[in-house]
């Protein structure tokens, strides 16, 4: 489906929309919507879910170039208020979980319950990460003269959510890192549900300091599994989020 939002052509999914109980869904870093229709079907159908294409990303167009988690938040706000949904359970994955801290920090009275999956929350923008921004650009224009293969596995090894995107997407990158919500997490008053792959190498170790910094959280681990559950363990995240709804 697609709607337009202060300007912005805005693609999205809705499964069950007549249910009186909403989950609202926003994805990951490079990924979309679509990549998370499967997991609804193993969902309760008492729910209404709405899986937003975050601008930039699946058939949303972009915001202005260097946005922020600022106006990513109040572009899912300004979709919310347009759809009319209130008193919805929020969901973000990754990137998606970040915008939709900042969401539920700022809105708290839309938002009845927090589900953050393997989420950017902490951003602290060391060197390891200024490094690998540095040798993405530098490796840009080597790409033309290696193999394929050898290309892939670099890609791999450096920064591959930055040396993958494009010119929009990489201004916004750029300017999220920058976007730590750590010191305010204390402000998380809602029931918060964090789930976290005990292998996830991208944002390793967070699930348990962001269940000791939000008064009302529980933590849900997915041993064996990553970064992104709805990809590789979508039954097990499937499970554990029944369990939640």
């Amino acid at each position: 489906m697609q709607t337009v939002i202060n300007g912005v052509l805005t693609n999205y999914e809705v499964v069950s929309p007549k249910a009186k109980s909403r989950v609202v869904i926003l994805h990951g870093w490079r990924q979309n919507a679509s990549l998370w229709l499967p997991i609804t079907k193993l969902l309760p159908e008492d729910h209404g879910y709405y899986l937003l294409d975050l601008p930039g990303f699946g058939g949303t167009r972009d915001l202005a170039a260097n946005s922020n988690v600022p106006e990513y938040t109040t572009f899912v706000k300004n979709f919310t208020d347009k759809l009319k949904l209130k008193n919805f359970v929020l969901l973000g994955h990754s990137f998606g979980g970040q915008v939709a801290c900042d969401f539920t920090i700022k809105y708290p009275k839309l938002v009845c319950r927090l589900v953050l999956v393997d989420a950017a929350v902490i951003r602290t923008k060391g060197l390891l990460t200024k490094a690998k921004i540095l040798i993405a650009k530098i490796f840009k224009p080597i790409k033309l003269i290696l193999p394929i293969g050898l290309i892939n596995q670099i890609h791999g090894k450096i920064a591959h959510d930055y040396s993958l995107s494009n010119d929009y997407q990489k201004s916004v990158f750029r300017q999220i890192l920058k976007y730590n919500l750590g010191p305010k997490l204390h402000l998380i008053k809602v029931p918060t549900e964090i789930i976290w792959g005990s292998e996830d190498k991208v944002i390793p170790y967070v699930g348990k300091y962001l269940v000791e910094n939000i008064s009302d959280a529980r933590l849900h681990v997915i041993y064996g599994c990553g970064h992104s559950p709805n990809l590789t363990h979508p039954k097990r995240l499937a499970d554990i989020l029944c369990k939640i709804l």
